[in-house]
């Protein structure tokens, strides 16, 4: 888990990727030990002399340490202010009003002592009011420590609100450190101790079922339903993983995004950059053995094209997932899909639309359309009562063993070439991820023009707007208008290059 130390520092670390000029910290050291307090003040006293920040800190009983790296101090009882000024002339000021800090006493504490007597935090109050008279308001307090000139606020009074983007980090860093955050926080879920043994349960029970599958005719539909399942398995159990990404980090990236922290392409890449081992490693995991202990085709350049397919055929069920997590954003359950050989008449066309049927075919393709695919015929009694042999069909003369290629053509996998199952493949992935590009585009877009409502909001209240007469809240409904709008082109634009895509094949 994570301690309390740990989580405080990661709370003040995520606002810091802001880079505010001033920091409201409401007790940040509340509720640690010494030693961390005294850490965490160390590293925001260091933060704001190095990048000349104001930090501003709400805290109850510091101790000595701490107290020392306080620059100024406000001293508060009830509502009022007790003091207000250096933190080294704390103490005396306090002499002054008669209350003398004992040596080697910590000063915070003296002062929480003094103001728990209401005799003397009421006195204190009013000398403090009295010192103030003359500025009731703190104005002139302020501008005594103020770096800044009247003039100077004057001129950023006067400048114009623009929505220029400012990113304090280029885009490598942004994706380097997008990189390390989205690999950190997913290697605990992809590749959790429940995740690895599940990968491996079913890698056991995967060999044991189906162990070294004979080249013969009774075991054709085995060695059929141990691709299928390899094929399948994996491919729903990392869409289920993956179709909730974007909705469960949307309030996060949301929040990261209107504090300008980094661009929408480096969240994007750094989350495919990162997440991509970490998804293929339990394929892998399952596919290596199982293919060589279930007695698929000893061959170790059909292997290598196998494993590359179910890799494949996982990355498309990831692109979906991505592609439908981030259109419908509130997806509370994964995609089922449903094996079925003969389609009603009328529906076979519905086929096309399963990147399944193009994964599950290049897999078949790679394992039975090859010379050394030659399954025995069966023996007498081997097969089931009524069952007739594939060797004895037709009325050619009996063979002596099936050829690998006419169990493809037996399944209706032999409608389109290997390339053209493998060209479509990579083409869904392609599609899926530009989709979720152009949806990057259009939140781009309308983060923008939400962006230019504010900025022409505040122009009209100051009385600084040169619009038309046309009015500020038509103007702001026509912006409005146009974020729908383009959200509703760029889903058409996605759906007609889909379906043009597909018209291809």
């Amino acid at each position: 888990g994570v301690s309390g130390g740990e989580r405080k520092r990661a709370n003040i670390a995520s606002e810091l990727l802001t880079d505010p000029s001033v920091i409201l910290l409401d007790e940040p050291t509340s509720g640690l030990d010494s030693s961390l307090a005294l850490e965490i003040t160390k590293i925001l006293k260091e933060f704001a002399v190095k990048q000349k920040k104001t930090i501003i800190m709400v805290v109850h009983q510091p101790s000595s340490e701490v107290f020392e790296l306080f620059d100024k101090l406000m001293v508060m009882a009830d509502g009022h202010m007790v003091y207000f000024g250096e933190r080294a002339g704390a103490v005396d000021y306090l002499t002054d009003q008669g209350y003398k800090c004992p040596p080697n006493f910590n000063p915070a504490n003296y002062a929480l002592e003094l103001l728990n007597d209401n005799t003397i935090k009421q006195k204190l109050i009013n000398a403090y009011t009295h010192k103030t008279r003359d500025d009731p308001t703190g104005k002139q307090v302020v501008e005594k420590y103020s770096r800044r000139t009247h003039a100077d606020d004057q001129s950023k009074l006067n400048a114009p609100v623009t929505s220029e983007r400012h990113w304090e980090a280029t885009f490598l860093q942004q994706l380097s450190i997008l990189t390390e955050r989205n690999f950190k926080q997913s290697r605990k879920i992809i590749l959790s101790r429940l995740s690895i043994s599940l990968a491996i349960t079913m890698t056991i029970s995967t060999i044991i079922i189906w162990f070294q599958i004979p080249f013969a005719e009774p075991n054709i539909d085995d060695r059929v339903s141990n691709i299928f399942f390899g094929c399948t398995n994996w491919t729903f159990y990392v869409m289920s993983e993956s179709v909730l990404s974007f909705p469960l980090e949307l309030d996060m990236l949301m929040k990261e995004r209107q504090s300008r922290t980094y661009r929408l392409l480096s969240y994007y890449l750094s989350k495919q950059i990162a997440e991509l081992p970490l998804v293929l490693f339990n394929p892998i995991l399952f596919t290596i053995p199982v293919y060589w202990a279930t007695n698929l085709l000893p061959d170790f350049g059909r292997f290598v094209a196998y494993l590359i397919v179910v890799l494949l055929g996982v990355l498309t069920s990831q692109s979906f997932a991505y592609f439908f997590g981030a259109t419908i954003l509130d997806v509370q359950k994964s995609i089922c899909g449903f094996y079925i050989k003969h389609l009603p008449t009328g529906l076979t066309w519905l086929k096309y639309l399963s990147f399944l049927k193009y994964s599950y075919s290049l897999l078949m393709q790679i394992q039975f359309d090859s010379p050394k695919a030659q399954f025995r015929c069966a023996r007498p009694g081997e097969l089931l009562a009524g069952e007739l042999s594939k060797c004895n069909a037709g009325d050619n003369s009996p063979m002596s063993s099936i050829p690998g290629i006419s169990i493809i053509e037996n399944q209706g996998l032999n409608d389109l070439p290997w390339y053209a199952n493998l060209i479509v493949l990579l083409e869904i992935v392609y599609l899926m991820h530009k989709a979720i590009f152009f949806y990057g585009i259009t939140y781009g877009v309308i983060f923008f023009l939400k962006t230019k409502q504010v900025m022409i909001s505040s122009q009209l209240k100051r009385g600084s707007s040169s619009l038309p007469a046309l009015g500020w809240r038509s103007y702001i409904h026509i912006l409005n208008s146009a974020q729908s709008s383009i959200l509703m082109l760029v889903k058409a634009m996605i759906v007609q290059a889909m379906f043009r895509n597909f018209q291809k094949y």
